[in-house]
């Protein structure tokens, strides 16, 4: 009966898992469509390549404005439906309505190509806002539901469903989709938005229907001064914890890492196999569009990997919420598959990390890679790389998130190697907010029973919108400087080479960037290393 129970419980809450994080995986999607065909789109309106850069501030810009407003906000909603859901929502309707005007920009616009490019480009922008409003919802209501215990296990879903839209969108770009489904609209770039539209509208449904808010409700003696609130952001991130600020420092120099890997990736590999064929006869277009369709490949399987480490990782890891599992010895089975299994958990316990050394580990891994860029000269050897580092993106993606919701939802700041030959202690907890409360509970029969009906009390500290809008706020900050940082570079180069040189040349200068961001996450991983002892 013990058993059954138990199952019943897993299934429960791998339901739960599924259902809170899939719209993270329709948002991937889309996003890829944005970042993956974007700029060959703006690029086929008309846009010249020099204002498309400008088009792409949006994103940084975006986030910088949007998550930290938006989590303030959704702290203090007082909605009936809940705090984040309205936003969710709402986000989700705006970027439905710019996937479609970007589709369909030519038709709305009849043709004029000046008005065209201006409709495009204003799509772009308000979707990106929509985007990081969405994304910020998302991964509040992940740290609003689940208790602390089951952080790492949330964060790691949704580790591996921005896998499963990173993977499906890349997957978009080697298919004819106008041949396979040419009732979804007559371009390439109508039929994926077509599609990105319904995968989000979809996935975003599940997660709402099957994750009920509690609303928060305010006394009538409390003032709703989202404004103050606002004001008071900055003046608040010296009250946060040691943990979460420690965290938010490690983030910026990965982030000054990773943006180059992410900006100039696909690029990076083009321009080896321009530099490797430039002599095997064909248009220079020809060998461009092969090489793209190779730096594309590159960052498939890049998907790839890290959708496979998001489903292996977590397995070799503990949180602080739950520390080491003790492993119970038990009467020997005469099952050969009992014994095995019971062989592969030994083995399993011995080699389990805590989150900050999984962490460290992976910027390791990750600045190896960027720094070997530099004496790179294959395409082979170049999509390896990008390949490679799907494993410390997949990390990226879930550690961070883990360890903040971990001490939202009161985790103590304690040392993570302490926990490994004890139960987590329960003494010394840092309780930042009073509503980050579990906001659903999953009885014996199964998913999303709600628990007591008493509202969500108001808090007077910063909550789980708020923190994760400034954690967002340290991960935009790098992308103006490599922006910036890259631009010296490159013109720097063009003064001393001059323009028009050869794609191995401009792989190198890329490489160049790439290296001095792989300098950065070496001193992420020492600084995620020094967290795993530091309180």
């Amino acid at each position: 009966m013990r058993g059954d129970a138990t199952q019943s419980t897993r299934a429960a809450e791998l339901a739960q898992y599924v259902s809170l994080t899939i719209a993270i995986a329709g948002l991937q999607f889309g996003w890829s469509v944005e970042t993956g065909f974007g700029t060959p789109y703006l690029l086929s309106l008309g846009l010249r390549k020099s204002l498309v850069s400008l088009v792409w501030l949006a994103g940084p810009l975006s986030g910088l404005i949007m998550q930290p407003l938006v989590g303030i906000l959704s702290d203090k909603s007082t909605s009936r439906f809940g705090r984040r859901r309205p936003f969710i929502v709402g986000s989700t309707v705006c970027t439905v309505l710019c996937l479609c005007v970007i589709g369909w920009t030519r038709q709305i616009t009849g043709g004029h190509e000046t008005l065209t490019i201006w409709l495009a480009v204003v799509a772009f922008y308000f979707m990106d806002f929509a985007i990081n409003c969405l994304q910020a919802s998302l991964r509040a209501i992940i740290v609003d539901v689940l208790p602390a215990s089951r952080q790492d296990a949330g964060t790691a879903w949704a580790s591996r469903m921005i896998g499963v839209g990173n993977v499906t969108g890349y997957l978009m770009g080697f298919l004819d989709l106008v041949h396979l489904l040419p009732f979804l609209g007559s371009t390439h770039m109508q039929v994926l938005t077509t599609i990105a539209s319904t995968v989000l509208g979809v996935t975003v449904a599940i997660t709402c229907y099957f994750t009920p808010e509690k609303p928060l409700v305010r006394p009538p003696t409390e003032a709703n001064d989202s404004l103050e609130a606002f004001r008071a952001l900055f003046t608040s991130l010296r009250s946060l914890p040691l943990v979460i600020k420690r965290t938010f420092r490690i983030q910026l120099f990965a982030w000054i890492g990773w943006f180059p890997f992410l900006f100039y990736g696909t690029t990076y590999v083009a321009d080896l196999y321009v530099a490797a064929h430039s002599t095997d006869g064909g248009s220079e277009a020809e060998t461009m569009e092969r090489g793209t369709r190779a730096g594309s490949l590159a960052m498939f399987v890049h998907a790839l990997a890290s959708l496979a480490s998001s489903l292996i990782l977590p397995m070799f890891t503990y949180s602080a919420a739950v520390g080491l599992p003790q492993q119970q010895p038990g009467p020997r089975s005469s099952s050969v598959l009992s014994n095995i299994k019971r062989v592969l958990d030994g083995i399993r316990a011995r080699l389990m990390v805590s989150l900050p050394t999984m962490w460290a580990m992976s910027l390791v891994i990750f600045s190896l890679a960027m720094l070997l860029t530099l004496v790179t000269s294959t395409v082979f050897v170049a999509s390896m790389i990008l390949a490679i580092c799907g494993i410390s993106w997949a990390v990226a993606m879930w550690v961070p998130f883990s360890i903040i919701g971990e001490t939202i939802r009161g985790v103590a700041s304690l040392p993570y190697e302490s926990q490994m030959h004890a139960a987590p202690v329960s003494g010394d907890y840092v309780q930042l907010s009073n509503n980050d409360i579990p906001m659903e509970v999953i009885d014996d029969h199964g998913l999303g029973q709600d628990a007591d009906p008493q509202p969500v009390p108001p808090s007077t500290e910063m909550s789980a919108g708020t923190i994760l809008g400034i954690h967002n706020v340290f991960i935009v900050i790098p992308q103006f400087i490599t922006a910036f940082a890259s631009s010296l570079i490159f013109a720097m180069f063009e003064h001393i080479q001059g323009s028009g040189k050869a794609g191995g040349q401009h792989a190198q200068q890329i490489a160049l960037v790439m290296s001095l961001g792989g300098l950065s996450a070496a001193v992420a991983a020492y600084l995620s290393w020094k967290l795993r002892s530091q309180s």
